[in-house]
């Protein structure tokens, strides 16, 4: 859904690749964070499962996308947004983006050098491809997710039963993914909500 949106917008995509992302290539990624209490959830939850890694070209490509997106506190961002519709709880929000040039110059270099995202012709094609593959049939299950955060944390359960719903309800929108993938996307949104419950003790 997310992927189909932003190519629905008339940008050129120019680079496309699902991959697991390294510990090494998170920790460059997320450099700037990296004082910051959240960072090591960070690293985590980007290395957790596969993402998708693309880029997109186009004049105001970088605000664009980052308006598509909306806020990056998902209970912030504007109902119609991606964020808005998709994203999870909090700063489990689906998406990355560049926030300037210089950063997505940045980005892109190491992005190559560490992960392997270089352009190519078929980029799209290779886009559309795998859009055709998981958008029959396909089943949202992020309002249940987000139900399932919000209530854990307002609960303040930090349980083992909240850990089986997210690997549950993750493992039914996983088409083509290995459950030991799910499972660690699971457990990183886990330590999330474990990380928020202990805050408001």
């Amino acid at each position: 859904m997310v992927l189909q949106a932003l190519i629905g917008r008339g940008y050129k995509l120019v680079a496309f690749r699902e991959m697991k992302v390294s510990e090494s290539l998170a920790k460059m990624h997320y450099a700037v964070h990296r004082e910051k209490p959240f960072f090591h959830w960070l690293v985590s939850f980007i290395c957790s499962a596969p993402v998708i890694a693309m880029i997109f070209e186009a004049d105001g490509v970088i605000q664009g996308v980052r308006n598509a997106l909306g806020a990056t506190f998902v209970q912030k961002a504007a109902p119609d947004s991606l964020r808005g519709k998709y994203g999870i709880w909090a700063g489990i929000n689906i998406a990355h983006a560049s926030d300037a040039p210089e950063t997505a110059a940045s980005e892109l270099a190491l992005w190559a050098s560490e992960g392997g995202l270089v352009e190519d012709p078929g980029a799209e094609a290779s886009a559309r491809a795998y859009i055709d593959q998981y958008i029959d049939g396909d089943i949202d299950y992020t309002m249940k997710l987000r139900e399932v955060v919000k209530n854990a944390i307002e609960d303040r359960d930090a349980s083992r039963k909240t850990l089986r719903l997210l690997k549950d309800l993750f493992g039914k929108d996983a088409a083509g993914i290995h459950q030991k993938d799910t499972n660690a996307l699971a457990k990183a949104v886990f330590d999330f909500v474990r990380e928020e419950v202990e805050k408001s003790k």
